[in-house]
């Protein structure tokens, strides 16, 4: 089922109006960045957008049922996917948080895959408006895998029970996304890892189609923006 919504594009989230301190990395297929140091809200007008696009799912990884104490709880936390889209050019920008850990657990995340980037110019970062709090924690580096479908984050084991991610995020070239179904498995996934191995995989919203050629000049001439929400 297809679902279309227009929306004003005045209406300007907090944590969209960021630019970054150095250069948002544009990650290639195959390619790593060691690179990733933060955004702040002083240079980039493009990050600066709409909220469009809210989904938090609460999670919990165990550990290994063979292992001593069994199917005990190692990590909980919820995942935050919010989709914003630019102001200026009319693009998505996917960005996530892990957040409200358990601190009565001892887990410890090193990283996080992303897939559903497939075919996609995919710029990545993270936003740095906690700078200077405790408690928060951004990503060290990305990589993307060859066929330009998986992002991967790595926090280097920093992201344990008394901390919460920072915003990192996905700028992508399309104007359309693919929310998940409710348990329905989509293409679309987010699997989170510990420094210990275990995982989980969580059910996300994914880039959608390109925009066809023309299109974020009639966004930008009608002062509005569509977006088309697949199921």
């Amino acid at each position: 089922m297809n679902f279309t919504h227009t929306i004003g594009a005045a209406i300007v989230m907090a944590c969209g109006s960021t630019a970054m301190a150095g250069a948002v990395v544009d990650l290639a297929p195959s390619q790593f960045t060691g690179g990733l140091s933060g955004i702040t809200n002083t240079m980039m007008p493009e990050l600066i957008g709409s909220e469009y696009y809210d989904y938090s799912q609460s999670f919990s990884i165990y550990g290994d049922p063979a292992s001593e104490g069994g199917l005990a709880p190692l990590y909980e936390a919820t995942l935050l996917t919010r989709i914003v889209r630019s102001n200026m050019t009319g693009n998505l920008h996917f960005n996530y948080m892990i957040q409200t850990p358990n601190a009565d657990l001892e887990g410890q995340v090193s990283h996080i895959e992303l897939s559903g980037f497939s075919g996609f110019q995919t710029r990545v970062e993270y936003r740095n408006e906690n700078s200077g709090q405790n408690g928060f924690e951004g990503p060290t580096s990305a990589s993307r895998s060859a066929n330009g479908d998986v992002l991967t984050f790595d926090f280097g084991g920093l992201l344990d029970t008394n901390e919460q991610s920072k915003f990192f995020f996905a700028m992508v070239d399309t104007d359309t996304f693919t929310a998940p179904s409710e348990g329905v498995t989509g293409s679309a996934l987010a699997t989170i890892y510990l420094i210990s191995g275990e995982k989980i995989s969580l059910n996300v919203a994914g880039a959608g189609n390109v925009p066809t050629p023309g299109a974020l000049s009639l966004f930008a001439a009608a002062g509005l923006v569509t977006v088309r929400r697949r199921r």
